[in-house]
């Protein structure tokens, strides 16, 4: 008599698999976007962040709560180490067509003032610190990149902003001899004209090389380091919804192999 052939449980065939990965990637770049729409809001299509004080509280969960749980979730059910750059990926093309046709095209926003997120450092930097710690704790990698990830926000508006718009240049006359004109890019007049502290211009703000400005209190230097910050304390909320995800799964596992 034959033996009765013992198949897999259709959880874990491949079919299951791709099915599971496209709506787990679905899922993602839209939770994604409805967490940027909700937290950080219009913050992204502003020329430059006018609130500084207020930017690493905007900012800082999003990215530390998101991108080291996508990474972890990709790289354990799929073995990808790219979960949260891939999913940024696909976020941002879907953000883009949403701004040209409500944005630009129906309301006639400015494309020039449409501003790349900031988040592409942050996703990287997730994926990054997953493959060079591999089979460490959860917990102690969530920490690291929620902080790397959060500190790295602020540096990317620096570069997004380097667009040709925001490096087009422009005479700017000397507040003192009005004969005389500066020649600086856009970003910079934008720097000398918008309140970053409650600091008086006089003293935060001057002409020197090689930027127009001097300051002793730096707005992106402190945002950065308090990016960081916070972003170490959202990893604690980080690894509860880690345990939450991982421990429903594990008991869903569980209940299909042993039917």
């Amino acid at each position: 008599m034959a033996q009765p052939v013992e198949t897999q449980p259709i959880f874990f065939t491949r079919t299951i698999r791709w099915i599971a990965f496209t709506a787990t990637l679905i899922f993602s770049q839209n939770m994604l976007t409805v967490s940027s729409q909700i937290g950080v809001g219009d913050w992204e299509f502003w020329i430059d962040w006018k609130d500084w004080g207020f930017a690493p509280f905007v900012f800082t969960w999003l990215v530390a709560t998101h991108f080291p749980i996508y990474s972890l979730v990709f790289k354990r059910f799929f073995n990808l180490y790219f979960g949260a750059t891939m999913t940024f990926a696909f976020w941002y093309i879907q953000r883009n067509i949403m701004v040209y046709f409500f944005f630009v095209e129906m309301n006639n926003y400015p494309f020039n003032y449409v501003q790349v997120p900031s988040y592409l450092f942050s996703a990287l930097a997730t994926d990054l610190t997953l493959f060079v710690m591999k089979d460490r704790h959860p917990g102690l990698y969530i920490l690291i990149s929620s902080s790397i990830a959060g500190a790295l926000t602020a540096p990317s508006v620096l570069v997004w902003h380097n667009l040709p718009f925001m490096m087009t240049e422009v005479a700017y006359p000397d507040p003192v001899n009005p004969e005389t004109t500066h020649i600086m890019p856009i970003w910079y007049l934008i720097r000398m004209v918008v309140p970053k502290a409650p600091i008086p211009a006089y003293i935060s703000e001057a002409w020197s090389w090689p930027h127009p400005y001097r300051s002793f209190y730096e707005p992106i230097q402190i945002m950065a380091g308090t990016m960081g910050v916070m972003g170490a304390i959202w990893a604690g909320f980080t690894y509860i919804f880690y345990w939450a995800i991982f421990r429903g799964v594990e008991k869903t596992t569980k209940y299909f192999q042993e039917q």
